[in-house]
């Protein structure tokens, strides 16, 4: 019994200690002064249907993925895993290109725009 409950509140732990911030080149993904970013998966670890995901924003430099605070990439359960991310830090798709050379999706997301002004309106 003392086992079971011990397991219980590991899990329990592991629940609640889930990272909410993520990072791309150092950078919180929250804090990317950018307007306009490209996204694009690779595949994700060894023997696993999950992707992790690499960010372009004009930063130069290598594209890094979308890491967590300890740095470690982290893995998607798809695009729309990644995508969905994104829209909450922000983020909205603008479109979906296929490159015909490799047959890779690329998705170009634009920042939100959370201002509005009378002249929207009219």
């Amino acid at each position: 019994m003392k086992t079971k409950l011990f397991l219980l509140i590991l899990f329990s732990i592991g629940c609640f200690s889930v990272t909410k911030a993520q990072y791309v080149n150092e950078t919180l993904i929250s804090e990317i002064e950018a307007d306009y970013i490209r996204v694009w998966s690779d595949s994700g670890p060894l023997l696993s249907s999950r992707i992790t995901v690499r960010m372009d924003w004009g930063q130069g430099g290598r594209t890094p993925q979308i890491a967590d605070e300890r740095r470690r990439p982290i893995s998607f359960n798809g695009m729309i895993d990644a995508l969905n991310l994104l829209s909450k830090e922000g983020f909205e798709l603008v479109e979906i290109v296929r490159d015909s050379k490799d047959e890779n999706e690329i998705f170009y997301l634009k920042r939100k725009n959370n201002t509005y002004s009378e002249n929207d309106y009219r």
